[in-house]
């Protein structure tokens, strides 16, 4: 029986999926960076570029390293490798606090990750595996918390996901956008197993970049669905004839703040989200926060209903 040869790259051990994902995050890398690049103030975008430049590290040294070739001991490039893998692991916490505004995820985000995330490999990685040079040992007792951590961590998002859903009186969008994003973060809870049981670099290429591309699609989708009701309602706003004076008169009335006022009359000169967000300097996602609170305060679900309301003389 004639033996499969292994699918590497040249004279490296990096198997050709791992190379694919990293070309796939090259290019989405170029394209995050110059839409970036021309709107520095979106800082939910950085945080999504800081995800993805560790991704492209997690598979390139995953991809290398170890290797007994290189002059580099082999202890310090399994420290290198369990280290940008805890580094994943630990900033997907942090990147779905800031980028889903997920309140009761802030103490982990904070305190929680450093604590039962960072210490555990500083003491049995850095410190102990070091000392003893027994992977084995490290793996053993170094992942014991937080593998452990990290299932308690994904039933906290299950509930903060739960309690955005109850105060956003039951969106379902909101809903459904969420639990595709926490569906997505079901690979990163079993990294910590792939890793323990040593289930070579396809598996874990497969487990960590799942959970990403994933986050990805659900970060494009929620720009095309956006862009899509925003291009439906400016469609039907285009027959009706708007008064500046009483639009901002109303907005007064109404206790809008000067800043809501703003982004109030520019909804209603029908400036799509990304207009009003290049206009004033601030990002997409601090446009959506007020247009929620404008929304709240006038009682409208819509920018018709919006409209409507303000552009009435009272």
């Amino acid at each position: 029986m004639t033996k499969m040869k292994p699918m590497n790259i040249g004279c490296t051990q990096m198997h050709t999926v791992t190379l694919v994902a990293i070309v796939i995050e090259l290019i989405l890398l170029g394209a995050q960076g110059a839409y970036y690049l021309a709107r520095p103030y979106d800082r939910t975008r950085l945080w999504y570029i800081g995800l993805l430049l560790l991704m492209i590290m997690l598979n390139t040294i995953n991809g290398l390293l170890p290797d007994p070739r290189y002059a580099i001991p082999i202890y310090i490039q399994n420290i290198i490798v369990t280290g940008i893998g805890f580094t994943v692991a630990s900033y997907y916490p942090l990147y779905f606090y800031k980028a889903f505004e997920l309140k009761k995820l802030r103490f982990h985000a904070i305190y929680g990750i450093p604590m039962f995330m960072l210490l555990p490999y500083f003491l049995f990685f850095v410190v102990g595996y070091s000392i003893h040079e027994d992977i084995d040992f490290a793996r053993r007792y170094g992942f014991l918390i937080p593998g452990i951590y990290s299932a308690i961590l994904l039933i906290t998002i299950g509930r903060s996901i739960h309690f955005s859903y109850r105060k956003n009186d039951y969106s379902l969008s909101l809903f459904a956008e969420r639990l595709a994003a926490y569906i997505a973060m079901l690979p990163w809870s079993l990294m910590p197993m792939v890793v323990y049981y040593q289930f070579g670099q396809l598996s874990e290429t497969l487990f960590a970049n799942f959970g990403f591309m994933a986050v990805s699609t659900l970060l494009l989708y929620r720009d095309i669905r956006l862009d899509r009701a925003e291009q439906k309602q400016l469609e039907n706003l285009r027959q009706l004839v708007m008064d500046t004076d009483t639009i901002k008169l109303n907005c007064q009335k109404n206790l809008l703040s000067p800043r809501e006022i703003e982004i109030a009359i520019l909804l209603c000169h029908r400036l799509r989200r990304r207009d009003i967000a290049d206009k004033l300097f601030i990002s997409d996602r601090t446009v959506d926060k007020h247009t929620e609170r404008i929304f709240l305060k006038m009682g409208v679900t819509s920018r018709e209903e919006l409209l409507e309301k303000l552009n009435t003389p009272s």
